[in-house]
């Protein structure tokens, strides 16, 4: 059932007050006022959609009052009732805010009609305000819901805490608000838009254990697992825009302390990979080191061996009684194969490129980190 039209009657004729409210008290909602110095208190309570007003009442603070329907939201309808009818009078009515002038002595016809009409324009104009309204908040939701997507695609490309931090604050700011920031983690906690030793950061840091939203005027406070927000400059509670905020803010909080805690994975996988790989490093190193002792060692052995060798050979070829050119060819034949023995050249240089080869691959792993 629509809520009937309400009517205040103002006016120092108690007889035309009385005819009035007699005419329109069938269908409309009827309040009436003769005391000229209670006027824009008693509008202001009753908040009329129409109202009627003799504009020759004694001390009428009429430009008061026109002004103060104008700003009731919704904004009154004047109709002005008087029994003077001049070119002056007339335009003060209409330059104060007046929608329409009625002479009196006044036809009851004529004010059902222009109460109608006045009555019509009122619902129209609440549909316009209505439409306008729905398309305003659709339009709203539409750019915030948009702020989310933007907010959940740059979130999921972030590498590190500081890039999470300037997402989340591109956000708010995009739906008005302002704020600080707490990530807390087994590095301890990261402050951001608040100095360490701030007051919003010792807000920040009163986790508790346990989530909690604390709501001020203008302001919240959300404490979840790994991370604490402040928020600034939030509309008024009752408006429909806080709820709105209110859930478009949980969504990005949820999945804020989801990407923390999978960042915090993916940063202790990578410490964990990058460790691994410099530990190969210095082991490979250190092989090649090794390598390299031993080998010297190896190389001193072998030489001292080979030489030992062939002077025991050379003993037994004279004690044979060979001719001397015998002696000589075997002799040379000998120490072409002890050399040939003692040389470990080639295999060094392999080994020694196989190990560098590893080395740079390695490293050059280790520069992907």
């Amino acid at each position: 059932m629509p809520t009937p039209t309400k009517i205040l009657l103002i006016d120092h004729d108690e007889c035309d007050i009385d005819t009035l409210e007699y005419m329109l008290q069938k269908d409309y909602l009827i309040s009436s006022l003769d005391d000229s110095e209670k006027v824009v208190e008693r509008a202001t309570c009753i908040r009329p959609n129409i109202v009627i007003v003799n504009p020759e009442m004694p001390n009428l603070p009429i430009k008061a009052l026109c002004d103060k329907l104008k700003t009731l939201r919704p904004p009154s309808s004047l109709l002005f009732l008087s029994s003077t009818n001049t070119i002056e009078l007339c335009m003060e009515a209409y330059e104060n805010g007046a929608d329409d002038f009625i002479l009196k002595p006044f036809n009851p016809i004529e004010i059902h009609e222009k109460i109608r009409v006045l009555t019509r324009n009122i619902a129209i104009k609440q549909k316009l305000e209505m439409a306008s309204e729905t398309a305003r908040v659709a339009m709203e939701n539409s750019f915030e819901l948009g702020t989310i997507i933007t907010f959940m695609e740059s979130m999921g490309a972030c590498t590190d805490y500081d890039e999470l931090s300037l997402s989340f604050f591109n956000a708010i700011e995009d739906f008005g608000l302002s704020g600080s920031l707490q990530i807390r983690g087994s590095f301890g906690s990261l402050n951001f838009r608040c100095a360490n030793d701030s007051l919003d950061a010792t807000i920040l840091s009163d986790y508790q254990g346990e989530k909690k939203t604390i709501e001020q005027p203008q302001k919240m406070i959300i404490h979840h697992n790994n991370i604490s927000v402040i928020l600034r400059d939030l509309p008024s509670p009752e408006s429909m825009k806080y709820g709105r905020l209110k859930d478009h803010l949980c969504i990005m909080v949820n999945s804020t302390v989801s990407r923390v805690t999978s960042l915090a994975l993916q940063m202790e996988l990578e410490e964990k990979r990058e460790f691994g790989v410099e530990e190969t490093l210095k082991m490979t190193s250190t092989i090649k080191e090794k390598f390299q002792q031993s080998y010297a060692l190896y190389q001193s052995n072998a030489d001292s061996r080979v030489s030992d060798f062939g002077q025991q050979m050379e003993a037994v070829f004279f004690s044979l009684s060979l001719d001397y050119q015998q002696e000589e060819l075997l002799l040379d034949s000998m120490r072409s194969l002890l050399l040939e023995m003692s040389d470990s050249t080639a295999l060094k240089t392999m080994l020694n490129k196989n190990i560098d080869e590893l080395l740079h691959a390695v490293t050059l792993l280790l520069g992907d980190q």
